[in-house]
């Protein structure tokens, strides 16, 4: 069939309608995004992941520790050395505690004065000879005239040797109590007769040696307060020197005489 121009305008007209409508509507209908990304781009679609929760450090449940408290600072100025031990204490550590044996004394068991050297002057008078301040004139069977002696027991002078007594410095029954019992009767004439150390016999008045009798320094001390540590400390060197020992009341004194005694 043959169209005419007319019916072409109006066929040209009603598709140039049709396109122009689909147009319009192409445009109002939403575009689809693809779920694909190219590989350099990273598709702005997908969710943030969540990031994971972080975990507490843990809380050690111990209590906290107590600071140590910081040393005192002590002036050195201030502090005093360790005393000296004196001489007293150091020979207290040589002395052996022992129960007294009193029992068969007899003085007859030390045999006394003797004339150990053969000069014709015994024990008693060697010790006056040795110990006067003043030296006296020895004659005939060792008379002694013109000297001077002191007795520091009781501060008391004499220039008449038969004044004094020659005192066993350990008394002879303390010495037998003391573990003389136990010795040779030769032994005990040595002690008696001891001139090899100037302690164990001393020159003092009578009455002075009567009033001391046997007794030790808890029981008795010299009149001369000042004379009382070397008395104390002599009494020790002789207990040493024999060996003899001391009972506890004699020790503990000896102890308080050596707190102060140098």
């Amino acid at each position: 069939m043959r169209l005419n121009r007319g019916s072409l305008s109006a066929i040209g007209g009603l598709i140039a309608i049709v396109w122009v409508a689909s147009i319009f509507s192409s445009a109002d209908e939403p575009v689809e995004q693809g779920t694909s990304t190219s590989p350099t781009q990273t598709a702005s679609s997908a969710p943030a992941s969540k990031s994971s929760p972080v975990a507490s450090p843990t809380v050690s449940e111990t209590a906290p520790a107590t600071a140590s408290p910081e040393p005192k600072q002590t002036s050195t100025a201030t502090q005093k050395p360790a005393a000296e031990p004196t001489a007293l204490q150091e020979l207290i550590g040589q002395l052996v505690v022992a129960s007294e044996q009193g029992a068969g004394y007899d003085r007859d068991l030390f045999r006394h004065w003797i004339d150990a050297d053969g000069d014709g002057c015994n024990t008693r008078r060697e010790v006056l000879i040795a110990e006067a301040k003043i030296q006296p004139t020895v004659s005939g069977d060792c008379d002694l005239s013109g000297g001077q002696w002191y007795s520091v027991y009781d501060q008391v002078t004499t220039t008449d040797p038969s004044d004094f007594d020659v005192d066993h410095f350990v008394p002879l029954k303390e010495a037998w109590d003391s573990g003389a019992y136990a010795w040779s009767s030769d032994k005990r004439k040595e002690f008696a007769n001891d001139l090899g150390f100037g302690g164990s016999l001393i020159a003092v008045t009578a009455s002075s040696n009567r009033s001391k009798s046997d007794r030790d320094p808890t029981d008795w001390l010299p009149s001369n307060s000042g004379y009382h540590c070397s008395y104390v400390t002599t009494w020790v060197k002789v207990k040493i020197r024999w060996g003899l020992t001391v009972d506890s009341a004699e020790l503990a004194t000896i102890k308080d005489f050596g707190k102060t005694c140098n």
